[in-house]
């Protein structure tokens, strides 16, 4: 056996640990700034939240004199500082309820118009109901003053499946928006709008919240009042 192999063999451990030790250091050095790449997302992420710091209400105010000339009202808020600014609001005529006084009676199912209240809802851009149909923004349910709770509510219009409008036949087409003929404002309960003035509704809730989303009544909610 040659003289230099123990050396040799010795040298051989010595680098061996020598690699294996700055493996060991490579890999705590790695797990540490993963570590410290994961802190700092997660401390970034209230920052990330409050880019956008909005909040909404759809007010639907109702009109005693004449129920199928009420107000669906959008205002947008954002946060400034410690307050919330109003800075963007819309209004379009609405309509909710049967005519005459049992349609002012918020406790007559498929007759009179909402409860007051607030109310959570979920918008959809192209619901598919036997009758309503397309864009409508769908409520919770929701108990009048005798505790009588309403069901099927929604914000909703007048259209086919896909936004459109059907053909114009006799009569009351509830796939055809054909007011001032016809007083399309009247409705089982719901709240009833022109699909323009839906769409453009529509449009303003979606440049800051997202369809099929049941967001907290603090951050958006509709809001039916008078």
């Amino acid at each position: 056996m040659s003289p230099n192999l123990p050396c040799l063999t010795y040298s051989r451990q010595v680098a061996f640990g020598t690699l294996w030790l700055l493996s060991v250091k490579s890999l705590a050095t790695l797990v540490a700034a993963l570590a410290l790449a994961v802190s700092s997302l997660v401390l970034a992420a209230p920052a990330q939240s409050s880019e956008f710091p909005w909040k909404a209400t759809i007010t639907f105010d109702k009109n005693w004199n004449n129920q199928f000339d009420s107000r669906v009202i959008w205002r947008l808020y954002q946060k400034q500082g410690p307050a919330w600014k109003l800075v963007e609001t819309h209004a379009w005529r609405a309509g909710s309820g049967l005519p005459g006084k049992v349609g002012r009676n918020s406790c007559a199912t498929s007759r009179g118009w909402l409860p007051n209240g607030t109310y959570h809802f979920r918008q959809s851009n192209n619901y598919r109901g036997n009758v309503i149909r397309g864009r409508v923004f769908r409520l919770d349910d929701h108990a009048c003053s005798s505790g009588h709770v309403r069901h099927n509510l929604f914000i909703h219009s007048e259209q086919t499946a896909g936004n459109h409008q059907c053909r114009d036949r006799r009569g009351d087409q509830s796939c055809r928006w054909e007011w001032p003929r016809i007083n399309d404002y009247k409705s089982l309960g719901c709240i009833k709008m022109s699909p323009t003035d839906l769409a453009q509704l529509t449009y303003f809730f979606h440049r800051h919240f997202a369809a099929g989303v049941r967001y907290p009544t603090d951050r958006v909610a509709l809001i039916v009042t008078n």
